[in-house]
């Protein structure tokens, strides 16, 4: 969502929920409810980057530096926006999963079946998203059909033209993404089970990037500025998947 010329911040307002009445036959409707409004007020930070491009290393350099450099600063960028979004599945409303937990095929049935199961449902449609770590496991258990409750056929399905974007399970996209944080501490990690409606990407203005000659550097100042932010707008509509994490070594 853009945040409007001259606007600090932006309010997102939300219906509450109503109830439906039985009705009697030529009787009027005399039960009228009122439609409460929630919401939101967020506001964005900024964030950036600026690297230097000296005249001696362009020349040493054998693809384009400023292609090389912009490759770089793009990159950086994206996975700023992306381990900013991923930072918040562990601020969902509810968990599955704990410290000394494993990753089953069964945690991520309840996850979605919790969703589709509260007062009100999670609106559809909804994604997984784990580190390769947690979906590793998962995968793991296909090659091998005395662990899983999968029909042969399934598995061998998934097997030959697995890879992260074409898995689904249980009607769900499922997604690894290498950007969720590893707590080494507990070696756990934080995936989540959600429909696109939990999180908002607020934005004050997009990407900008510049290149400026400096005298006295003798180089180039490539940088990038962005304002925005990604915030959580109903910790209801999704599931944290807090799990332990084992680096797979076969």
């Amino acid at each position: 969502m853009m945040i409007g010329q001259g606007e600090k911040s932006i309010y997102i307002p939300k219906f509450g929920s109503i109830e439906m009445n039985d009705l009697t036959d030529g009787v009027d409707m005399s039960n009228a409810q009122t439609l409460s409004i929630t919401g939101t007020t967020h506001t964005t930070d900024e964030v950036g980057a600026k690297v230097i491009v000296t005249k001696k290393l362009r020349n040493q350099l054998k693809e384009p530096a400023f292609r090389a450099a912009g490759k770089v600063i793009g990159n950086a960028m994206g996975k700023k926006l992306d381990k900013d979004g991923l930072a918040l599945y562990s601020g969902l409303d509810n968990t599955v999963g704990a410290d000394g937990t494993t990753f089953t095929l069964g945690h991520l049935l309840a996850g979605v079946t919790q969703c589709r199961a509260q007062t009100e449902p999670v609106p559809l449609p909804m994604i997984t998203v784990m580190h390769p770590y947690s979906l590793h496991i998962l995968i793991d258990k296909f090659s091998d059909p005395s662990t899983s409750n999968f029909p042969e056929e399934y598995m061998l399905s998934t097997l030959k033209d697995y890879w992260v974007g074409n898995l689904k399970l249980y009607n769900l996209p499922v997604l690894a993404d290498g950007n969720i944080e590893l707590i080494s501490a507990t070696t756990t990690t934080h995936g989540a089970i959600y429909s696109k409606e939990a999180f908002i990407y607020v934005v004050g203005y997009e990407p900008e990037n510049w290149v400026v000659w400096d005298d006295s550097l003798r180089g180039w100042e490539i940088g990038i500025v962005h304002d925005y932010k990604m915030v959580e707008e109903d910790g209801s509509y999704g599931r944290d998947m807090f799990f332990e994490y084992a680096v797979p070594t076969s």
